[in-house]
């Protein structure tokens, strides 16, 4: 899965956790030059042609994630539970006549520019040599070994900064294959969100770059759900669905293999539940439980943590695959947990179905197709397409444009739900209890298999003075460490936990659970208005 993957960009210098990746269309470091295209028609209304300095260009940003229970265990066919958090990715676009694609990488050292003439003859022998596949992802066998070519990212390169080029390649060509009179555009990609600790930041760039260069082909629609107060807006159920199969495969460049979890929940967000070969489950109707992230600065290796659970499942069999059966359980009793059913709902999750369909091409073997299946609000299941109900649960109408009736993560205690029970302290308190004993176990368990190390065993042992029993999340090694609140922890005890783990040297976050997924902004975010000599000098976020 993504989260058993290497994750994306790697900080430069380290201590810093904000990533600033630059993509621009104008001048040029390594290409001749060449002229813009002119506009097109689109099959939606595109935004393309206001896509000006002026005018104020498209802004969108997508969640990181965590897992929450299950690690290593889903590699071999058990459940895993995930989860979005609001530390965002976000990604200005603005179109150019110059003719040039420009990007930058400035923590990387890596600047390119291409001329977007070849972009277009690109589209134009791929469109002549190959029919397109409406509904699904771009081949990554047909445009994998072209990205490489246009981009100058030579097949033996695998460093985080060739693969975030080939990736944001891959859905060039897929966009010029389907638009071939493409405007160039520029693009700042930026991340509240440290990366190489498990946090999901390959799967929201990818998120963020695919739905930018949909919308901006008029490939999908801008989009008409609000999410917020502040006027930021979601798609429809079918145009969230192509940005998750694209991001899902372009993510496999990054990662070499990716089960779709992480891009699928930084496109709907919420709380959602995995099993290999299964649909992946949305969890609605959640809890209003906070989480506390601790960031152990230790960048993990993912691929020798992997190895080392493999090794130890060969040396002792009974005894690991045992480990993976307790750790499956866990998930689903977790999910038990968290998920509960309206009161006007007909019971809990029904069975997981299988996949009868590749949501996207892969070139790597095994690799599960993924469809996405939920709740719908009787507590029966909703067709396929309703991906809706894997944002956020609002009442009424998906249409709605009650802010009020908006839920982030679709939790309890809002006009969307039914059970007035949850807001209870009793409830949350003893949902809190069970959830912190399966984070203490699981988190042993994770240990037993071999991926545990001595800064997070020192997160662990300084949390449980304070009755907080945090686990791994992601595969271990280092990386980051989570842990559920219990509810009314009054802020001047979070202040001090915080202040402590500080001075220990850690980073620490008390980021919404189960938020939004991919949204559009109406106003520029403030992110965009930091400098760049204030991103070389971030300070560890605590709200």
């Amino acid at each position: 899965m993504d989260g058993m993957q290497d994750s994306s960009f790697k900080e430069k210098p380290p201590a810093n956790a904000w990533l600033a990746m630059v993509i621009r269309a104008e001048g040029g470091l390594d290409s001749p030059g060449g002229s813009a295209t002119s506009s097109r028609p689109a099959s939606h209304a595109s935004p393309m042609r206001n896509l000006s300095s002026a005018s104020g260009g498209l802004y969108v940003s997508a969640p990181g994630k965590i897992i929450l229970f299950g690690e290593h265990a889903v590699v071999y066919g058990r459940t895993a539970i995930a989860g979005s958090i609001d530390l965002r990715t976000y990604v200005s676009l603005f179109t150019s006549a110059d003719g040039r694609i420009y990007l930058s990488l400035p923590d990387l050292g890596v600047e390119k520019t291409w001329m977007l003439k070849d972009l277009i003859r690109a589209g134009e022998r791929l469109a002549a040599e190959y029919p397109i596949e409406e509904d699904q992802a771009p081949s990554l066998e047909v445009l994998v070994p072209i990205a490489r070519k246009l981009s100058g990212s030579c097949e033996d390169q695998c460093g985080v900064q060739h693969l975030a080029i080939l990736a944001f390649w891959y859905l060039l060509l897929g966009v010029v294959h389907r638009k071939r009179d493409l405007l160039a555009v520029k693009c700042t990609v930026r991340f509240k969100l440290p990366s190489c600790v498990g946090l999901g930041s390959s799967g929201a760039y990818c998120v963020c770059i695919a739905t930018a260069l949909l919308q901006t082909a008029g490939l999908i629609p801008p989009p008409s759900i609000p999410t917020d107060d502040e006027g930021s807006l979601t798609w429809e159920e079918k145009d969230l669905d192509t940005i998750r199969k694209w991001a899902t495969s372009a993510e496999s460049l990054i990662h070499g293999r990716a089960s779709g979890l992480d891009a699928a929940v930084c496109t709907y967000g919420g709380v959602a539940s995995y099993k290999p070969g299964t649909r992946i489950e949305h969890l609605k109707n959640l809890p209003e439980l906070r989480v506390i992230l601790v960031n152990s600065k230790v960048e993990r290796n993912t691929s020798r943590m992997v190895q080392t659970v493999k090794e130890r499942l060969k040396k002792f069999p009974s005894v690991v695959e045992g480990i993976f059966t307790s750790i499956d359980a866990i998930s689903i009793e977790a999910a038990k947990i968290l998920h509960r059913p309206e009161e006007n709902g007909e019971g809990g999750p029904s069975e997981n179905g299988g996949c009868s369909e590749h949501d996207h091409h892969s070139l790597q073997a095994n690799v599960p197709s993924i469809k996405m299946r939920w709740l719908s609000n009787d507590g029966g299941l909703s067709s396929d397409g309703d991906h809706h109900s894997l944002q956020p649960t609002r009442g009424g109408s998906v249409r709605s444009t009650s802010l009020a009736s908006y839920v982030a993560g679709g939790k309890r205690g809002s006009s969307a739900s039914a059970i007035s029970a949850a807001s209870d302290k009793g409830e949350l308190i003893d949902t809190f209890t069970k959830l912190n004993d399966l984070c203490r176990i699981n988190n042993q368990l994770l240990i037993g298999l071999g991926v545990g190390h001595p800064k997070v065993d020192q997160i662990c042992t300084t949390l449980a003075r304070y009755g907080i029993h945090p686990k791994m999340t992601g595969a271990g090694g280092g990386g980051s460490v989570f842990a559920f609140l219990k509810p009314d922890t009054p802020q001047t005890l979070l202040d001090m936990i915080s202040s402590e783990l500080t001075k220990l040297g850690y980073e620490v976050w008390q980021p919404p659970l189960g938020g939004p997924g991919v949204v559009e902004h109406t106003r520029k975010p403030d992110l965009f208005q930091i400098t760049s000599n204030m991103l070389s000098t971030p300070t560890p976020k605590h709200k």
